[in-house]
């Protein structure tokens, strides 16, 4: 690392952000996105992969129950639009499901704030 918070990886050139966050910040961006959610400012899949990325994995702990919807409704919806992408199915019917489940937790979340 440089002394600008660079890092060379083969020919890239990546910036290294904080990699925790502490959990009143955590609680209040998941919040913060959860709104957008239920707002329709953003796709449930969309919002729960920003929940998952940059909240749940820069928590530095073990991801809390009110916040694990997001991170394993976002990766299943992940999985199966890649191996739509590689030929398999498409599963519609999972995808919509994970998409009710990650409604019905930022829903939760905004709620008990």
């Amino acid at each position: 690392m440089d002394a600008n918070g660079f890092i060379l990886i083969d020919r890239g050139l990546f910036f290294v952000m904080p990699v925790e966050i502490n959990t009143d910040a955590a609680y209040s961006l998941a919040r913060a996105i959860s709104t957008r959610i239920v707002s329709g400012d953003i796709s449930e899949y969309e919002g729960g992969m920003k929940i998952w990325k940059e909240v749940i994995d820069k928590l530095g702990q073990k991801c809390p129950d009110d916040l694990w919807p997001f991170k394993s409704n976002s990766s299943a919806i992940e999985d199966i639009k890649w191996n739509a992408q590689q030929g398999g199915n498409s599963n519609e019917r999972l995808i919509n499901q994970c998409e009710q489940e990650i409604m019905a937790a930022a829903k939760r979340l905004i709620n008990q704030a």
